[in-house]
């Protein structure tokens, strides 16, 4: 992994994660995919396992403004709920409401001629109406996507413990909503469009706005999330100051991607696939045919031959294969690989270390190889490290902004 105790300064950060916003949603479109999901195409370029998105969403939806609004009011919202009158007929010698004269007529006739009876139709308050069980379908979901998101945030930043503290308050006010009697008589119900205009026409502004708003939000980034909602989400949660590491590699897989699909003149096949570890995130044909593969936290099929494992087996071992955070390879009249490290860092030191880990890989793998160089450091440009022609060396570093033309120049260069 390239973490390290380093954060870029705002305005790079800024800069980075705009290009995530500009390219990642054009990177997760139909056009660019055989299969289209973004949700399970996020997953597999963030290395996520689909809890791990699902706890992002939960965080993410729960942290949002329609969310926050609904919960700030709910209190209060609740001592003043949307009700419908009835009038069912009591029969009784005492008068407790209007008289219907007819029915009191019918009654008197059929118990020979009582005059002390009357039937009265008092008004009785009617809570199960759509606009409050639209309210306990929200509460009831919101409760799921709470337990969720509580306690799931990762990191011992200042952000992370202020999104924790946020979460769990959020879980106490909901619970308070079970103490009102009125709405346990409520059966949830999932909003229709005709609940949702409903609601909109209320007089009170907590079922007019906070309840249809806090509603669409969840359907939106729980449901149906777009690839601009997905990307937006990352830029939002996932790529905390703490986790710029995160963000870097995802712009360099990015950067290639973006490189590749300029220089594949036939057909590009840009697909994040489902499968984990082993299945590349984008792939592009070649004028020639070949096929130039893009693969993020994991060694493909093809690279059987490992040293690691063959160590784990023979001592019995448990424990995971070391993973490379970017590895490209070309398969057709021409074979090549390169593996990448990618460090967030203008650290010396770091820097130092990633060539360590660069030179594990090459020894873990000696049957990958094919043409020097064949480790690449990535990091962003900065004093601790000057641009040097690779000149046949098995290691080099190359300046972040410079990755996806050095790529294509390496393994999609134009014909002669």
């Amino acid at each position: 992994m390239s973490e390290v105790d380093t954060r870029f300064e705002p305005e790079y950060r800024t800069t980075l994660l705009d290009e995530v916003r500009s390219w990642l949603p054009a990177f997760l479109s139909p056009a660019a995919a055989e299969q289209h999901d973004p949700a399970g195409d996020v997953r597999e370029l963030l290395g996520l396992v689909e809890s791990d998105l699902r706890r992002v969403v939960a965080v993410h939806l729960c942290l949002s403004a329609p969310v926050q609004a609904f919960l700030a009011a709910l209190a209060e919202g609740l001592r003043r709920p949307i009700t419908s009158s009835e009038r069912p007929p009591v029969v009784s010698q005492a008068i407790r409401g209007p008289i219907d004269w007819g029915a009191t007529t019918r009654t008197r006739a059929v118990a020979g001629g009582n005059r002390t009876l009357f039937v009265a139709r008092p008004a009785q308050r009617v809570f199960d109406v759509p606009e409050n069980r639209a309210l306990a379908w929200l509460i009831r979901t919101l409760d799921g996507y709470l337990r969720r998101a509580a306690g799931s945030v990762v990191g011992d930043d200042e952000e992370a413990t202020r999104w924790d503290a946020q979460l769990r308050s959020q879980r106490g006010r909901l619970a308070l909503s079970r103490r009102h009697p009125w709405l346990r008589q409520v059966p949830p119900e999932r909003p229709t469009a005709a609940t949702l205009r409903r609601l909109r026409s209320a007089r009170s502004g907590f079922y007019a706005t906070k309840i249809p708003d806090a509603i669409l939000a969840l359907m939106r980034w729980a449901e149906h999330s777009s690839e601009e909602d997905l990307t937006e989400l990352l830029c939002q949660r996932w790529f905390r100051p703490s986790h710029d590491w995160r963000l870097f590699e995802v712009v360099v897989a990015l950067r290639l991607a973006r490189a590749f699909a300029a220089a594949s003149p036939v057909k590009r096949r840009a697909r994040l696939l489902h499968e984990t570890g082993s299945a590349p995130y984008a792939r592009y044909t070649l004028a020639d045919g070949d096929e130039v593969r893009l693969y993020y936290q994991g060694w493909p099929p093809s690279v059987t031959q490992s040293r690691h494992a063959e160590a784990r087996a023979r001592h019995q071992l448990r424990a995971g294969p070391p993973r490379p955070d970017l590895y490209i390879a070309r398969h057709g009249s021409v074979s090549d690989a390169a593996v990448l490290e990618l460090k967030a860092t203008r650290s010396a030191s770091y820097l130092g270390a990633g060539l360590s880990q660069l030179l594990g890989y090459l020894a873990e793998r000696p049957g990958a190889w094919t043409a020097p160089p064949s480790g690449w450091l990535v990091a962003p440009a900065s004093p601790a490290f000057a641009a040097a022609d690779p000149a046949g060396s098995e290691l080099w570093i190359v300046n972040a902004d410079d990755v996806g033309a050095a790529a294509v120049e390496r393994f999609a260069p134009p014909a002669a």
